[in-house]
């Protein structure tokens, strides 16, 4: 099943791209095709090409360097949810607890 219908022609450019390093055919460090070449390559406008590797520089999968081109970065971290961080500090709040009862221990025998 095609998972772009309903996608932009952006985004359905972005996705291939994506899974291009995904699967290793794209590597950090290797350098994409100028916008023009990519708009070829996927029949689409040159503003369209351009539009996918800004979504694509915005997520972190591709980094842009003025007059030189641009390369993949690689598969950018997962984003980090309300959840995870409330977790986060959930846990970090039972360390310091527990650090703080052992530093009261410590203390105790020290006097």
């Amino acid at each position: 099943m095609d998972n772009s219908a309903g996608m932009a022609p952006f985004e359905r450019v972005a996705e291939v791209i994506r899974a291009e390093i995904r699967g290793g055919t794209l590597k950090a460090g290797d350098k994409l095709p100028v916008n023009r070449d990519l708009a070829a390559t996927y029949n689409v406008a040159l503003a369209t090409a351009q539009k996918a590797l800004r979504l694509l520089q915005d997520e972190g999968w591709v980094v842009s360097r003025a007059s030189v081109g641009v390369f993949v970065k690689g598969i950018p971290d997962e984003p980090v949810t309300v959840e995870a961080l409330a977790q986060q500090v959930r846990e970090l709040s039972a360390t310091v607890a527990e650090l703080d009862q052992r530093l009261g221990k410590f203390e105790s025998k020290a006097r």
